[in-house]
């Protein structure tokens, strides 16, 4: 049943290419497009953009409201001392179309926790979804920690997307995959740029 809704799901979203007309139809490119790290003030945008993704991504209307996550994003940021992060995309008016969120985890083999990663549906299919999860990679490194895992469900749409990027399938008590990825060496998600190692001081 969840394959099916997931199918489901895949089949009514804009395609790559559908994407790259209308980007290109809005006057945008990719290199338009930033990453950066979100601040306090980026909360009631973050939000907002939370419950969008979020929606489309369940098919649903009935998810958690924007007073909701901003009231849980504002926890978010309000913990001291902070080592988790919040990695944000903006397009080139500065709205916010994508976010990361990655954090510690104290679950075993594993260092950090993807915990969130959305990005809006008129940006799928361009490629960013692999540049989020290289920069995310980054910070998880510059942060020490080498590992992280990934909760997702399994009527989520992007499955195929985490299979894709290297992740692998985590088995439960039972022998069962019920939606948790492990990448157990970040660098394996981050392009040498530079020609250096992606390991700092190496």
């Amino acid at each position: 049943l969840a394959a099916v809704r997931r199918a489901w799901s895949a089949r009514s979203r804009p395609t790559g290419a559908g994407n790259a007309r209308a980007l290109r139809a809005r006057g945008e490119t990719i290199d338009s497009i930033t990453f950066r790290d979100a601040v306090a003030a980026d909360i009631p945008a973050l939000a907002e953009l939370h419950v969008t993704t979020w929606n489309a991504t369940y098919n649903t209307a009935r998810g958690p409201s924007v007073a909701t996550r901003e009231w849980q994003w504002r926890q978010v940021f309000s913990k001291e001392p902070r080592r988790d992060f919040v990695l944000v995309l903006a397009d080139r008016t500065g709205r916010l179309i994508g976010f990361t969120w990655g954090k510690p985890y104290d679950g075993g083999e594993f260092e950090g926790q993807l915990s969130k990663i959305y990005l809006r549906w008129e940006y799928h299919g361009l490629g960013l979804g692999r540049r989020m999860m290289e920069e995310t990679a980054r910070r998880f490194l510059e942060r020490g920690m080498h590992s992280f895992i990934l909760f997702a469900e399994l009527t989520n749409p992007t499955l195929g997307f985490y299979d894709r990027m290297g992740g692998e399938r985590l088995r439960n008590d039972r022998g069962l995959f019920d939606g948790a990825y492990g990448w157990r060496d970040v660098r394996q998600l981050i392009r040498d740029r530079s020609g250096e190692s992606a390991e700092p001081g190496r």
